[in-house]
């Protein structure tokens, strides 16, 4: 399906412009659904651009089927022309991930988040840490973990 309009303008953190800001908190079927709205796309179209089926589409703005697997998220977005992490899931696997790879970093922010701990210099430190570039990137294995 070629798309007749010009490419929209970059917003912060990669989002078209015209992307309604409160679907960001939307979970993934009513995101899904509403970006299709908002693009005037049928299930149809959207199922021409992703190769995936139109039913199974249909099931996720449903929510009768479970939110799909990261790959498929990226494909759909890839689709609807916004970033993987619009959706509030890929977002959560994304730092479920990190907090995996780093007990520190699960008990400091658990500190942080739960107990109302103060922020400690080392913990801004790590929060503040370059990350390397890739999708999943992950913090290095040579932190010492708890």
């Amino acid at each position: 399906m070629s798309d007749t309009h010009a490419e929209p303008s970059q917003g912060r953190k990669g989002l078209p412009y015209y992307v309604a800001r409160h679907l960001l908190l939307e979970r993934f079927p009513a995101a899904l659904k509403g970006l299709m709205e908002e693009r005037h796309l049928s299930y149809r179209q959207l199922a021409y651009m992703t190769r995936l089926s139109a039913g199974y589409l249909n099931h996720l703005t449903q929510g009768t089927r479970p939110v799909p697997t990261d790959p498929v998220i990226r494909t759909i977005a890839a689709a609807l022309r916004v970033a993987p992490d619009f959706f509030v899931e890929y977002r959560l696997r994304q730092v479920v991930g990190l907090l995996e790879d780093s007990s520190r970093l699960t008990d400091a922010l658990y500190g942080i988040l739960l107990l109302h701990a103060p922020i400690s210099a080392e913990m801004k430190a790590i929060l503040e840490e370059p990350r390397p570039e890739g999708e999943g990137a992950r913090p290095s294995s040579s932190r010492p973990s708890k």
